[in-house]
């Protein structure tokens, strides 16, 4: 049974602004030439902003080599820079490779040095420091004049060039895994990567990897201080361990792999940090045979920029996020619901660029179908990229900011269900939990926005519905038409029979019989009529029909 109130006194007004309409005609030639130009702005614009963020990043790797310096020394900041480039020239490296060389190298953590300072700060001894020694740089051409300037920054050809460039942008243990296996699986057919820090109790633990999948991870995630462990015997000696024999290979050590016979060949270096060495790679090749030496040279120059990554950024920072993660993700294993714990992972500037799942229930979806542990490790904008820049996300980054939790207004995002996208509607809540945050959301079905939209047609055009039993003659009423009918609602609604008796005595007959007839035969009838509401004169209108419960 539908209420339509349609007297004019009680019209509803907006408040719309004056529309205008211009002809546009088909397209015309000169359009598309525009969008493309558009397009060629957009394309400009971007590569300037990857180029501004390349820069900064660099900037700070830059900054930090130049501070260690002239922390030791007590040089000015120039003279650490013509130090910077002199050793790169001196070693064929780039500049940014030397930085990464340079934190790599510097004294263990701890240890004070006095700086060795002149009369004058830039006559400050820089001999006080030593270069970096080790193999140079693994260049194609190295026949080129002796003058040549190799400290170019946008020097990338090479693997050591490439990688120097790619470390600015490594953000976690996992993350470096990820660049080396990229940088490397060229240039010395590395299949997988596997990187292990020692414990203090004995043993290991793996704080990154690529190319294993999540099973064997977690198979190796902590290791046992046995003997047959080539890793551990690379931390021991301090000395690359090089198995280049599969068969004898087996024998003599345990080696990672379901089935080992996976990777045929494997290198196992230590990574300098100082006068110790803590951190272990892993590199594990599908084909048999030895490492060249030329790939020996590379795989020894990269471990020592990834020792200037390892110590000036450090992989301890991540352990006790590592052990929080681990110990939450049972917790949210036994939670109903969608929700994930999030690591906010940040730029070389302090800001957030992305954040990491270390926790999610089994309720949680992301964009592919990706669900619960299947999430763990993965970036928020690889699972949910449409919430880039959004109020969302900044919303969950006032929440970490400031403490305040923080609740979305419904939004529409794109799900999949039963391997179909599907557009569905979302509020989320984030609260903070020591550097993370605790982010749940909630899926409105479509019930809840169908009684949505109902209530907004009914407000807007002043409709109204109710229901009655006809057997019991109690009723139902919609919000709307209280207000129709100008009824309180704590009276509740009218039953039927009583229905007249609010109309004008002049239409009451009208309508008293169209309700007999509705009740007696199942007729339906559309009846307009009238009601006092104060002091106006309501006209409504009343369409009503049986149906079956």
């Amino acid at each position: 049974m539908r209420l339509h109130h349609s007297g004019i006194d009680t019209w509803r007004m907006c408040d719309a602004r004056p529309v205008t309409s211009e002809s546009t005609g088909p397209a015309h030639a000169g359009t598309a030439p525009d969008m493309a130009t558009l397009a060629k702005v957009v394309a400009r614009q971007r590569a300037e902003m990857d180029r501004l963020r390349d820069q900064t990043a660099t900037s700070a790797v830059m900054e930090r080599a130049k501070g260690a310096i002239m922390a030791l020394t007590g040089c000015t900041p120039d003279a650490a820079g013509e130090e910077l480039l002199q050793r790169a020239k001196t070693g064929s490296r780039t500049l940014l490779e030397e930085c990464w060389i340079t934190l790599g190298s510097l004294p263990p953590l701890g240890t004070t040095t006095e700086p060795r300072v002149g009369d004058d700060a830039p006559g400050a001894n820089l001999s006080a420091i030593p270069a970096p020694t080790g193999p140079r740089s693994v260049r194609p051409d190295t026949a080129g004049p002796a003058d040549q300037d190799t400290c170019d920054l946008d020097d990338g050809s090479t693997a050591l060039g490439r990688l120097g460039k790619a470390l600015v942008h490594v953000v976690t243990p996992r993350d470096l895994a990820g660049c080396l296996l990229e940088e490397l699986r060229t240039d010395v057919d590395a299949d997988a990567l596997l990187l292990f820090r020692s414990l203090q109790a004995g043993g290991l633990e793996l704080i990154g990897h690529a190319g294993i999948d999540a099973t064997l991870a977690a198979q190796w995630a902590r290791v046992p201080p046995l003997s047959g462990i080539a890793a551990l015997e690379a931390l021991r000696a301090r000395e690359p361990r090089w198995l280049e024999d599969f068969t004898t290979d087996r024998d003599r050590h345990l080696l990672i792999g379901n089935p080992p016979e996976r990777w045929l060949s494997r290198a196992w270096l230590p990574v300098p940090t100082g006068d110790d060495a803590e951190v272990c790679i892993g590199i594990l090749r599908a084909r048999s045979g030895p490492f060249s030496s030329q790939d020996r040279q590379l795989l020894q120059a990269v471990v020592r920029l990834c020792a200037g990554w390892l110590r000036s950024f450090g992989a301890r920072s991540e352990h006790s996020t590592a052990a929080a993660a681990a110990a939450a993700q049972p917790v949210f294993d036994s939670l109903p619901g969608s929700a994930v714990l999030l690591t906010p992972l940040r730029g070389p500037s302090g800001e957030v660029e992305d954040y990491r799942i270390d926790a999610a229930t089994e309720q949680a979806v992301d964009v592919v179908g990706r669900t619960g542990r299947q999430l763990l490790g993965r970036r928020i904008l690889e699972c949910f990229p449409s919430l880039a820049d959004g109020p969302v996300w900044h919303g969950c980054l006032r929440a970490l900011t400031t403490g305040e939790p923080f609740e979305s207004e419904p939004f529409a995002y794109q799900e999949v269900v039963d391997g179909a996208a599907a557009l569905a509607t979302y509020t989320l809540h984030a609260a903070r939990l020591g550097g993370a945050l605790v982010v749940t959301w909630v899926r409105h079905d479509s019930s809840d926005r169908q009684e949505q939209r109902l209530a907004d047609v009914q407000r807007l055009g002043n409709l109204g519905w109710a229901n009655w039993n006809l057997v019991t003659g109690e009723g139902s009423w919609s919000s709307q038409t209280f207000l129709v009918m100008h009824r309180d609602p704590v009276l509740g609604p009218v039953r039927l029979a009583g229905l007249p008796g609010l109309a004008l005595p002049e239409d009451a007959p009208v309508l008293a019989q169209a309700v007999r007839e509705l009740v007696r035969s199942g007729r339906q009838f559309d009846v307009p009529f009238r009601i006092r509401a104060g002091d106006e004169v309501r006209h409504l209108r009343m369409v009503a029909e049986v149906v079956t419960d």
